[in-house]
């Protein structure tokens, strides 16, 4: 069972994440999110692995950074799919029997 507080928690974590990512859009309760009043943690988590599949997708912008001659945008990907995936282990454990507000293109969340 999750608290309000590991709630709060999450959110401000995963916040922090799709801002780093630039996906401020998919933020919760901030004035850039864009349809994610009604999320609830296994969308978060949902979102995160969907991201995370971007890293791996050839000719995606994500993907184009671990190949990249630049130094500092293969360091940015290790950042970036550490973020991600710490993010989905820590709070997949509590998303069991939950189900999505809406989908996110997941493969194993949605």
């Amino acid at each position: 069972m999750l608290t309000e507080k590991q709630m709060k928690s999450a959110v401000k974590k995963y916040n922090d994440i799709m801002e780093i990512l630039g996906y401020e859009h998919n933020t919760i309760g901030t004035s850039l999110s864009e349809n994610t009043e009604n999320w609830n943690l296994r969308d978060m988590v949902a979102e995160c692995d969907y991201v995370l599949s971007t890293y791996y997708e050839d000719g995606h912008c994500n993907y184009e950074m671990r190949f990249s001659d630049d130094e500092d945008d293969r360091k940015m990907w290790v950042s970036h799919v550490g973020m991600l995936k710490r993010f989905i282990k820590h709070w997949e454990p509590y998303i069991n029997g939950m189900k999505c507000a809406e989908g996110h293109c997941s493969s194993r969340y949605d």
